[in-house]
């Protein structure tokens, strides 16, 4: 039986996946954040980590020890690069970069390996047949909220990430470290910066259709983990 680790920062940023599967008879709930398929020959294990590097890093260590996986996949919301998307939009990661680490030498900066091509292939067929809005591409991780417009130029001239979060490259460095197959997606929940990041943390007056894309950008990544799991062998 394959062992699939689906991580995330936030609880809403997973608490889909028992939604989505609750009306399929192929998964079964054995508890909570633990689901078998017996006709794929799944077991599947949900675990929220905590904001943050420190968090996904330790939590991400102690779930692989109760789970031992065959596959990590690091769900959730992100600040979007790719400025030809819109919020919304899904980052499908390629590999993985930690901006905020620097070393004075080489041979000390963080080891993270790319996500498997076959990964990558069938996140992307899935993708595509749902007609979801993506990119692929590489997911920047660091310990701040990304908003000021000349550091987000910065890390895009540096890095060329399409998305940042605070947690996915720190996930797949401990996935490397265990030599784990390892994917990040993430739905753009801001642009990364003030803007969008201002509308995001509106509390009063949110439109309908400012309320229906808060649910969406948790739902997209978790659907589509799961929808993959389920078409591909």
């Amino acid at each position: 039986m394959k062992n699939v680790l689906v991580v995330s920062a936030l609880p809403q940023e997973t608490e889909y996946i028992e939604e989505y599967l609750k009306d399929k008879n192929d998964w079964i709930k054995q508890k909570d954040g633990d689901f078998v398929n017996m006709i794929k020959d799944i077991h599947l294990y949900v675990k929220v980590l905590g904001v943050g590097k420190v968090n996904a890093a330790f939590q991400t260590a102690d779930a692989i020890r109760d789970t031992n996986p065959d596959l990590i996949v690091n769900v959730g919301v992100a600040g979007g690069l790719a400025d030809d998307l819109k919020r919304g939009s899904v980052a499908i990661g390629t590999d993985y970069v930690q901006v905020d680490m620097k070393t004075l030498l080489p041979e000390n900066s963080p080891v993270i390996d790319a996500t498997p091509e076959h990964i990558l292939d069938g996140i992307l067929e899935v993708a595509k047949a749902n007609n979801i809005s993506y990119r692929a591409g590489r997911i920047a991780t660091g310990d701040f909220v990304l908003y000021e417009r000349k550091k987000r130029r910065a890390i895009k001239r540096e890095f060329n990430p399409i998305a940042f979060d605070m947690e996915t490259a720190a996930v797949a460095q401990v996935a490397t470290a265990k030599k784990i197959d390892f994917v990040g997606i993430r739905s753009f929940s801001d642009m990364a910066n003030k803007k969008t990041i201002g509308l995001l943390s509106k509390k009063d007056k949110v439109n309908e259709s400012e309320k229906k894309l808060r649910e969406v950008v948790f739902k997209i990544p978790a659907k589509l983990i799961i929808d993959y799991l389920e078409t591909n062998k």
